[in-house]
Parts: C-alpha cells; structure tokens; sequence
C-alpha cells in the first residue's frame, strides 16, 4: 500500500511540473546599481539590495530555470549586475548561472525562439541613471513577451529605467520622475530582504515611485511632499497585469489526482 501510494503521488507531481505557475518580480524606483560597491564583506548599499532581490526572487521561480539574464547593460551597470549576482547565494553551490543578452540581440532573445524561455529570472538595469544603462523604451516592443515570461514562472527584477515598458502593460499603474532621498522598508520589505536596512537603500537619491499600485505589496517606501510614496513593490505571485494570482490546477493535474484516488480506492477493495 504505501509503495502504491509513493509511486502515485510521484505520478501526479510529474504531472503538476507540467502546469505554468506565475513568478515573481521586483520593481524598484531606484537606482541601487549606480549607489553600491563590493569590498571583503560582500556587496554594500546598494548592490546588497540588488543581491537579496535575486535571492528573493529565485525562491518563488516556478519555471525550473536556473539563468539569470542581465538586459542589454554594459559599464558600470554591468558590473554592478554581475556583482549581485556572483555574491549572492544563487552562484556556485546554489547552482544558478548568469549571462547577458546585448541590446542588439533583444529582437531574438524576446521573438519565441525558445531562448527567453529557458531563462530563471529577467535582470534590468536603472537606465540613464547609470553607465551603461538600459532605457525601458527599449523594453516597450517586449512589454507582452516579459509579462508573459512572468506569468509562466519566470523572475524579472528592474529598476528606474524609465518604466515605458510597464505603462505598455498596466497604462493605470502609472510611473513619476523625482529625485529624493531616504527609503523605508515596510514590514513585507523587511521579510522579503532579511538583513537588508534602511541605510543601505539610502545610500544616493531615488528616482521614481509607483501609484495606483493595487493589489501589488509595497516594499519601500519614500517621501516627496511629506506624502510616502511606493518606491518598490514586488508580488512572488501573478503575472505583472494580473498580480498576487496563481493558474488554477490544469485538466491533466486534476486527472492526476483521481486516478491517485482511483488507484487508492482500488488497492483498499484488493486488500
């Protein structure tokens, strides 16, 4: 009975994995990646955020990859993607990988070739806040293919590049330009980033914030006008146009589970 049961419910997970789940994903109004540097101890201020954002997000990938993807930065970008990838607890043991797709090669990476789908998570850099930026107008023809990659189980983390591309997808989740500093971890802040503070967000100036978020979880927040604005926000389920959402169980899965119960039902009259 209990081999039967074993093999069963190893069945009926395999038939699970073949189900799309929703990912995770991080938006962020700052410009971390142009605020931090590495130095014995690890990554600082800024690229620490960067770090426990990847670490964050690999937890709630659902998809089965293990890529993360740095979008279109060279420069300083670059190197600061690249140090909150290779400190953090995803490299080496943790078994993930990390690369880059070049601005040029976006059309190809985004156009259902197969390569976005073997992907873990989407890294995008804050733009013309930083050397080697990526502005998200170039985002803006890919806006579905990104929804798409997160609504399947894939991580995006991104930060003040312009947001084009997310007014592409939720035209009511607007974006506005300022320029301030002080950030404050709201209590789902401080769960989803464990040791990250307030001074290490606060390192350099902020330069944009979300409004009419809806259902997406504030992480930060930040003040203009003594009014605390959402400054980064995240949702470790949905799709970016359908937040907090997980698909319901597909046909094939709830197959699964009857012909367990069926199997059960079976080997209890044969006993």
């Amino acid at each position: 009975m209990k081999r039967f049961l074993i093999a069963a419910v190893v069945a009926a997970s395999s038939l699970f994995a073949g189900a799309a789940y929703a990912g995770p994903y991080i938006l962020a109004g700052t410009d971390a990646d142009d605020h931090g540097f590495a130095n014995g101890s690890g990554n600082q201020d800024g690229w620490f955020f960067m770090q426990r954002a990847l670490e964050n997000l690999a937890g709630s990938v659902t998809n089965g990859n293990k890529v993360v993807t740095i979008l279109g930065s060279t420069l300083a970008a670059a190197t600061a993607a690249n140090s909150a990838f290779n400190l953090s607890s995803l490299a080496g043991a943790g078994g993930w990988t990390v690369n880059t797709v070049t601005t040029a090669d976006f059309a190809t990476f985004f156009g259902g070739g197969g390569t976005l789908a073997n992907r873990g998570i989407l890294m995008m850099d804050s733009g013309g806040n930083i050397g080697g930026g990526v502005s998200g107008a170039n985002f803006v023809p890919f806006a579905s293919a990104i929804n798409n990659f997160v609504g399947g189980g894939g991580g995006l983390f991104s930060q003040a590049n312009g947001y084009q591309w997310l007014s592409a997808l939720l035209p009511e989740l607007t974006v506005t330009s300022a320029s301030a500093t002080g950030l404050t971890l709201t209590p789902a802040g401080q769960s989803a980033f464990p040791g990250l503070n307030n001074g290490d967000l606060s390192a350099g100036p902020w330069h944009s914030y979300f409004n009419n978020v809806g259902a997406i979880p504030v992480l930060a927040t930040g003040l203009t006008a003594n009014t605390p604005r959402a400054v980064i926000i995240g949702s470790s389920t949905g799709s970016i146009t359908n937040p907090g959402t997980v698909p319901e169980p597909t046909g094939l899965a709830l197959v699964a589970v009857a012909l367990v119960a069926a199997g059960f039902a079976s080997k209890r009259k044969r006993a």
